[in-house]
């Protein structure tokens, strides 16, 4: 977890000189709406894991001290070089079946919605993460020490990071041992030939060794996103829509055998003669369309400076979390959800956008009261509050409204 706090400045950092790279070389990768979208995303995916207090350390403490088992020592290279080519190794197998078992796609879908490719795509991590603590078991059965494991783990993921941008061309024999720009386009792609292929995190050796490495072809462009799209820029829609669905599919199917089947099977799988709520294969998918509803530049600006703010408070949150109780980091964690939530109707254009707005305004002074949080960041919040709140109530009827977003 400190691993990947410390990287997140110079992840925005990289997003904003790879922004500036594409603007200056007329390539640019990024829209607004999506970017806000994935970065709610990636802080959602933190925050929840402060509610989730230490589940997978919490299943490593129990085995140790059921099984007794000896820790391997921290101090040994090799220790560190084999925990980290194995857990990539775990990592490939977790990812596949995150994309072949329907069960698992609803958690990870996440990450495969964005239908731009840009280093803000890397941060949309999902927030219902319930399967990735059974990859870490053999480790610890194997005696690695739990912070050695968890410091791979964020290593594997920050290598990741870099992985996410259309600016990098194929790079040579590296492609043959690394995860690159190149082989991982194709693994964010919706076009028939990419779908399901390249699910390394480091090495794409796993890949070729096992039936699922795909080269970007010249001649196939790679299009991205999920080919049932999402249109829509929820980030809480955004973690559950597969389930929800899942849900409707388990429901309506009959048999036991059947409804177990569809959990297991790959998505959108449905038992002969039943339709799917997914329609995964059914429906013409086209490949050229991106969701990108058109809203005021009204709208569009003030949502990118409430989005500003609301990153800071989060990442307030999440390094003053230590000191706070449990109930207040859950309360914060709760705000910062709706705060998302609110965020993503604006840019969808939703009428009833103003009105949670004025609501989430209202309620930030006595939650940051509560949680006490650096005073920098409080009176940088309030004042903003304080000067944005009236204006909003006052020219907040729907008419007026309307006449400020045309």
């Amino acid at each position: 977890m400190q691993l990947i706090l410390i990287a997140i400045p110079f992840f925005f950092l990289l997003i904003f000189v790879e922004l500036a790279y594409g603007l200056l070389r007329g390539n640019n990768t990024y829209r607004l709406n999506d970017s806000i979208n994935s970065i709610s995303m990636g802080s959602l995916s933190r925050l929840q894991g402060l509610v989730i207090l230490g589940f997978s350390g919490s299943i490593y403490e129990i085995i140790v001290a059921k099984y007794q088992i000896a820790q391997l020592a921290d101090d040994a290279l090799w220790v560190w070089v084999s925990c980290f080519v194995l857990y990539d190794f775990a990592y490939y197998w977790k990812h596949r079946f995150g994309h072949e078992v329907a069960l698992f796609w609803g958690s990870h879908v996440a990450h495969h919605q964005s239908e731009d490719y840009n280093l803000s795509t890397a941060l949309r991590q999902t927030s219902i993460d319930f399967y990735g603590f059974l990859f870490y078991l053999p480790f610890f059965f194997l005696g690695f020490p739990a912070e050695i494991l968890f410091t791979v783990v964020s290593l594997n993921l920050i290598y990741q990071f870099w992985v996410h941008t259309e600016h990098v061309p194929k790079l040579g024999p590296i492609e043959w041992l690394f995860v690159t720009p190149s082989n991982h386009r194709v693994h964010h792609a919706r076009n028939k030939i990419y779908v399901d292929r390249n699910y390394g995190g480091v090495f794409i050796l796993w890949d070729r060794m096992f039936g699922s490495f795909q080269e970007e072809l010249a001649e196939e462009t790679v299009v991205f996103g999920l080919r049932k799209p999402l249109n829509s820029w929820n980030p809480i829609w955004a973690n559950v829509h597969v389930y929800w669905r899942l849900s409707q599919d388990f429901f309506s199917m009959p048999g036991i055998a059947n409804k177990l089947k569809l959990l297991f099977k790959p998505p959108g799988w449905r038992a002969e003669g039943q339709q799917s709520h997914c329609k995964l294969g059914i429906e013409a998918v086209d490949l050229t369309a991106r969701f990108d509803p058109t809203i005021s530049p009204f709208s569009l600006v003030y949502t990118l400076v409430q989005f500003v703010f609301t990153v800071v408070l989060s990442l307030a949150v999440l390094l003053g979390a230590a000191s706070l109780s449990h109930s207040l980091v859950s309360l914060a964690v709760i705000y910062l959800f709706f705060s998302f939530f609110v965020a993503g109707a604006w840019l969808e254009g939703k009428e009833f956008a103003l009105a949670l707005e004025i609501v989430r305004l209202v309620f930030l002074v006595p939650c940051l009261l509560l949680l006490d949080l650096n005073p920098a960041v409080t009176t940088l919040l309030i004042g903003n509050a304080i000067i944005v709140l009236p204006l909003l109530l006052t020219f907040g009827s729907k008419r007026v409204q309307l006449q400020a977003l045309s």
